[in-house]
């Protein structure tokens, strides 16, 4: 996700203010967008939200989550074969039992939108966000 003043209702003030301004409050946000996403993940493991990380650069900021799977998680799957590539037969533990076999049927798997909860999350902190380091900026 990007970290951004865009579209926000007081973005015209930050034109106006300064620069320094206007990166704290990107920062800031991007801080809102990072921890939310990374209290937001799934935590079986653990893997997907150790690998949210925030960039920060000149006037924009990214969150992104690394784990090669988390597209799948935050945007689900479609019923779909799994068969053997390196092997002849898959082998996993079901129901405390090992199975081998040539083919799972999976059955596919909701999406967990975290990310876009994240964002929303952001977008709805960002007023505050504002006014907080207005109140600091004036003291």
């Amino acid at each position: 996700m990007e970290v951004s003043t865009r579209g926000l209702q007081f973005n015209s003030v930050l034109d106006i203010l300064s620069k320094e301004l206007k990166q704290k409050l990107i920062e800031r946000l991007a801080d809102v967008a990072w921890s939310s996403a990374f209290y937001g993940a799934p935590w079986r493991t653990g893997r997907l939200a150790g690998s949210i990380i925030k960039e920060v650069g000149d006037g924009e900021a990214e969150v992104q989550a690394l784990a090669p799977y988390a597209v799948f998680v935050d945007k689900g799957t479609a019923p779909h074969e799994i068969r053997p590539v390196n092997a002849s037969v898959l082998a996993f533990e079901a129901a405390g039992e090992m199975v081998f076999t040539r083919l799972v049927r999976h059955p596919g798997t909701k999406p967990n939108p975290f990310m876009e909860r994240a964002a929303e999350d952001t977008r709805s902190k960002a007023k505050a966000g504002f006014a907080d380091l207005w109140l600091e900026l004036i003291g």
